[in-house]
């Protein structure tokens, strides 16, 4: 990843601070997607003035209950991203630096396989056919078998 890998310097920062190696980079994240925040952010705000059928008046005119939904489910989506990026930073802490590369290919892989467990077990596969059905099965297994190729080839 760019951003981890530019921020390096305030790993080594944190280090030299004496902070535990598990949690080195979880300062740089305020800066990587502090930034993304605010770009984001300045985005909905031009979309809102330019887009006139968009109207942060209507959205909160909608019930309560549907306002207190949203916003509890928006929460929990943000926090679930945040956290795939603490657990990566655990990850990529107990991978040795001439395998960096490898913390990052676990990382989207997992992305990958956890998007198509909960698709199966949610049934958002039913009406695709099984040729779909089989490959992403087999899409998962190939994940799940290389993953543990590439601990099996860290571990000697």
């Amino acid at each position: 990843s760019f951003a981890m890998n530019a921020a390096k310097p305030m790993h080594e920062a944190a280090a030299a601070l004496g902070v535990d190696p598990l949690y080195v980079a979880l300062p740089s994240y305020v800066v990587i997607m502090g930034g993304g925040a605010i770009i984001n952010l300045g985005f909905c705000f031009i979309r809102l003035a330019k887009v006139k059928d968009l109207s942060l008046k209507a959205d909160f005119s909608l019930a309560k209950s549907l306002i207190i939904h949203n916003v509890l489910l928006s929460t929990l989506g943000g926090l679930m991203w945040y956290l795939q990026f603490f657990f990566y930073a655990w990850g990529h802490a107990r991978i040795p630096a001439q395998y960096d590369y490898i913390s990052w290919m676990l990382h989207m892989s997992f992305y990958v396989l956890c998007g198509g467990i909960v698709g199966l077990v949610l049934k958002e596969w039913n009406n695709a056919g099984r040729r779909p059905v089989t490959v992403l099965s087999l899409g998962c297994v190939v994940i799940i078998v290389a993953a543990n190729i590439v601990g099996i080839g860290m571990a000697n």
